[in-house]
């Protein structure tokens, strides 16, 4: 089942070298998917060059969920449940500080772009619910990249870790509207060059339909 979108918030105002200009009517974007896919990566460089203001989910993390991460084990539901509803908080003051901020500035608000791994199909819908304006993007890499990735970067969910994380992920069901952006530009070592693949990339994503399908892990 698709949904067309309409690209009518995809006039690109500038020339794709160079400096990318930012995208006229941007959506709010909630970036999901599984740890290594580089969800921090694309919301940075959705606020770098397209001004969105991004906030990293797991900034929201409660303590007690940090120390669950660190001792190399997985969420139980009591923990996803309630930091589900701490995600669906922040977003909401996130909003709320940015129509502050623009009606004191006399601009438009900039579009959010949260990601967060969320799990679970529930919780999304919960996040849904409470925002229904936001454009949930399921973010993907082949695994290869993915497991490399946290092997590099150090984080407290390792490749390991990592492994194990995918075995509790669910992939969007078929009432779960969503777009798919594939983010496997490794072998781009230029960070501007790597930008410019990205802003293209979702440029092709954005101007797609929204999909609604079980996806493959």
């Amino acid at each position: 089942i698709t949904l067309p979108v309409s690209p009518s918030w995809l006039r690109h105002t500038g020339p794709m070298s160079g400096q990318v200009e930012t995208l006229t009517d941007l959506p709010n974007l909630y970036l999901f998917g599984l740890p290594g896919v580089g969800k921090t990566f694309c919301g940075e460089l959705l606020e770098r060059d397209l001004g969105c203001s991004f906030h990293d989910g797991d900034q929201w993390l409660p303590d007690d969920l940090r120390e669950t991460l660190k001792r190399g084990q997985s969420f139980t539901e009591e923990q996803r449940d309630r930091y589900v509803a701490e995600i669906a908080r922040c977003i909401q003051v996130a909003k709320d500080t940015e129509q502050q901020e623009a009606l004191r500035g006399g601009f438009p608000a900039r579009p959010l772009a949260v990601a967060q791994a969320t799990f679970k199909r529930r919780h999304r819908q919960q996040i849904r619910q409470r925002h229904p304006e936001m454009t949930f993007v399921w973010v993907r890499a082949n695994e290869e990249a993915r497991l490399r990735r946290l092997a590099q970067w150090g984080s407290v969910v390792d490749a390991q870790l990592g492994r194990t994380m995918k075995m509790d992920f669910e992939a969007p069901g078929l009432d779960e509207k969503h777009l798919v952006f594939y983010n496997d530009q490794d072998e781009i070592e230029d960070l501007q060059r790597k930008s410019e693949a990205f802003v293209q990339n979702l440029h092709e994503t954005l101007g797609s339909e929204v999909t609604c399908c079980t996806g493959s892990g």
